[in-house]
């Protein structure tokens, strides 16, 4: 925990550690408090799951998990990829406020149609990685008394930079993929890291970091504990087990035959085609390992004696991958786009929760939460107070477990960039069950009723003049609240 002296130049470090636990309130002992496992999943699509109405892919475990836990149908990610997500889970604010909207390095190429040109600069992120100023979830929780680890993709900023998960909050950390440098089988596309030592071919990333987490579960310990499990599935590239890929491919062989034009949707708001089905084996494949090692984690939980009192969290960092850029594994329909899109699909994700005492079988809500969300809500459910000049764009979630609103207005996005999967700069709120898009390269507002039109086929913008004022207001008034970069013409 070196890291709070860097953090406060001038202070010590007692004195910062007296800070923060004034702010986290008084800590309770440590045989009261719940562990914490916190699982995410990378390019994880809402439309991925059998809960959600998948019929190619199958995910027994995470659908039973579904039925026990609370369920949240409406939930997004702050951001359409995956290292603004990231920062902000981290650090419960908006990827607009905490300056990381991009991938990382990321890039001012403009990505657009064949013949077309640029209408707007694409910026580079404010930030190009979490800031060593922010005090992170894993901090928190470690002034609490917890004992952190994190494990899998890190990818908010270079290791170099940023010091890693150690230099963050964490007191260890395995298997640590600094960006996108990964795949599923040994030798892992691994470069300057060696995830695991005593690998061998055929091995699989996905079930020997859950081996390394179920070691990681099963230590004695006099003190509880956070485990942050970043899994790589299902980013690119994906790899399938071949006995799961071939009885996928049977599945497919059974489904009517597409032709190529009729697998993609083309739209006016994309400059790539993206996927209409799910019909990709080695994709249903690797989910299905995935699904395997999810349970496997959990029952971990359960023969330790401890899921009682551990508090879990399911859910990805941004919508699945559609757009025809490097192949598109995965479709969200009947939500549209997908990844890097601010539309419904590049944004919502599976939500599962388990609080012991708490979620029970049934339960499920509609509210729209977010990832900048699980911040605060870790704090209160396992009796801490919160720290809102941190986690300031996050609310707890505690309310929706006692059937109470979220005292929460609006959500926001700021995506300013052409993305090589088919998007283009934007901004976009939600505010009741209105969401106002604003397009940048198209100069543009779109409003859709997300509500009674999941798919966004119907623009309000015409028909609802004043709501679609109103929502532009908002939205710009916060964008300049928190110093966004807004994509400027050019001339």
């Amino acid at each position: 925990m070196r890291v709070f002296s860097r953090i406060n130049p001038g202070v010590g470090y007692v004195a910062y550690l007296l800070v923060l636990v004034l702010k986290c309130g008084t800590p309770l002992l440590a045989q009261e408090k719940p562990n914490v496992l916190f699982i995410l999943v990378d390019d994880f699509g809402w439309y991925d799951v059998g809960y959600n109405g998948s019929t190619f892919y199958e995910t027994p475990h995470i659908d039973k998990l579904a039925e026990q836990w609370m369920r949240f149908d409406n939930c997004y990610t702050p951001s359409p990829m995956c290292s603004p997500t990231r920062v902000s889970i981290m650090t419960g604010k908006n990827p607009a406020r905490h300056g990381v909207t991009q991938w990382l390095p990321g890039t001012t190429k403009a990505f657009v149609r064949k013949g077309d040109a640029p209408r707007v600069f694409c910026p580079l992120s404010r930030s190009s990685h979490i800031k060593d100023k922010e005090v992170t979830l894993g901090e928190a929780l470690q002034v609490a008394g917890y004992e952190t680890a994190f494990y899998g993709k890190w990818h908010m900023g270079p290791l170099k930079t940023t010091g890693g998960p150690t230099n963050h909050g964490f007191h260890s950390a395995k298997a640590v993929i600094e960006t996108n440098g990964c795949a599923m089988f040994y030798p892992f596309r691994q470069k300057r890291q060696n995830y695991f030592p005593n690998a061998r071919k055929g091995d699989n990333f996905t079930d020997l970091i859950t081996d390394a987490a179920i070691g990681f579960v099963q230590r004695d310990r006099d003190k509880p504990f956070f485990l942050y499990l970043a899994h790589f599935a299902m980013h690119a590239p994906i790899e399938s087990k071949t006995d799961l890929r071939k009885r996928f491919e049977a599945k497919l062989a059974k489904m009517p035959q597409l032709t190529e034009v009729e697998t993609r949707i083309f739209d006016d708001y994309a400059h790539k085609p993206y996927k209409r089905r799910q019909d990709e084996p080695e994709y249903a494949g690797e989910l299905a390992t995935l699904d395997r090692n999810i349970g496997r984690l959990i029952e971990c939980l359960k023969s330790k004696r401890i899921y009682d009192n551990t508090i879990v969290i399911l859910t990805g960092d941004n919508g699945g991958r559609t757009a025809f850029f490097h192949g598109a594994p995965t479709s969200v329909q009947p939500l549209r786009a997908g990844k890097t899109f601010v539309f419904e699909g590049g944004l919502r994700t599976p939500l599962l929760i388990h609080w012991p005492g708490h979620s029970h079988v049934g339960m499920r809500t509609g509210a729209p939460v977010t990832s900048m969300d699980f911040y605060p809500t870790l704090l209160e459910m396992i009796g801490l107070q919160s720290m809102p000049m941190q986690h300031v764009d996050g609310v707890s979630l505690v309310p929706l477990f006692k059937g109470q609103p979220l005292n929460r207005a609006s959500l926001y996005w700021h995506f300013p960039h052409y993305q090589g999967e088919g998007a283009y700069p934007a901004s976009a709120i939600r505010k009741g069950n209105l969401k106002l898009i604003i397009n940048y390269h198209h100069d543009d507002v779109l409003l859709f009723d997300v509500v009674k039109d999941p798919g966004e086929t119907v623009d309000l913008a015409s028909l609802r003049p004043n709501d679609a004022k109103q929502l532009r207001l908002e939205l710009m008034n916060y964008l300049t609240e928190v110093q966004a970069i807004i994509p400027a013409e050019r001339k």
